[in-house]
């Protein structure tokens, strides 16, 4: 038995920033001065466990990965991420898919978290233009020069833009390198689509992230 399929043309998307949201990152931002909370004695423990741990780890050249959910960032822990970055004390990060995209909102309009209750009830929770478009063309971009999730919309947001290939040579690409090298044919196709389908030029594509310094994806790991 066959299904209609779902057409997505008729979903009522809207701008960003029509969006009510309850997170600032101006706000919320943890800097590196903040005073730690006064913690529980096995608290401490742990954390200095843990710290002594990734010291080891780093002294020897040994990776060190975080992973995380996404209320690290919604808590305002990017400046901290940054720094551990920025000092080598960790080497790679992973989250989810919550986690990227509240983390590209705060790089690109400073704001982050709807509401959920009522946008479910509403019908509109996450069908967000900005959000959708720019995150899904970053990956496929991306895609295309050989990068994976979190590098592609790290670069995008770093040089606040993407690099859109003529859709004429993309469409060769997928035609030559169909046999040779699948892999890259593929993203040269997917990409000729999305181009295709939003209409969208060959050149440097502007996407402004103004508030870039102040959230982790914005560091490209080395």
């Amino acid at each position: 038995m066959t299904y209609k399929k779902f057409d997505r043309s008729k979903l009522i998307i809207r701008p960003l920033s029509d969006r009510k949201n309850q997170i600032s990152i101006e706000k919320i931002a943890v800097p590196l001065t903040a005073q730690a909370v006064v913690w529980k004695k096995e608290v401490k423990e742990l954390i200095s466990k843990t710290a002594d741990k990734i010291k080891i780890a780093r002294d020897k050249n040994r990776s060190v990965i975080m992973a995380f959910g996404a209320h690290t960032i919604k808590n305002g822990l990017g400046p901290v991420l940054i720094e551990l970055m920025k000092k080598g004390w960790v080497t790679h990060m992973a989250t989810n898919g919550a986690g990227i995209i509240h983390d590209w909102e705060f790089a690109y309009q400073g704001m982050s978290g709807e509401d959920v209750r009522e946008n479910v009830k509403n019908g509109m929770f996450g069908i967000w233009e900005d959000t959708g478009k720019y995150i899904n063309l970053g990956i496929i971009v991306g895609a295309y020069e050989g990068l994976g999730y979190g590098e592609s919309i790290g670069k995008m947001i770093s040089r606040e833009g993407l690099d859109i290939p003529e859709i004429t040579m993309l469409a060769k690409e997928a035609s030559d390198y169909v046999s040779k090298d699948p892999e890259r044919s593929a993203a040269a196709l997917d990409l000729y689509s999305a181009l295709q389908k939003n209409k969208i030029k060959p050149g440097f594509l502007s996407i402004p992230h103004p508030y870039k310094s102040i959230r982790c994806n914005a560091l490209p790991l080395k």
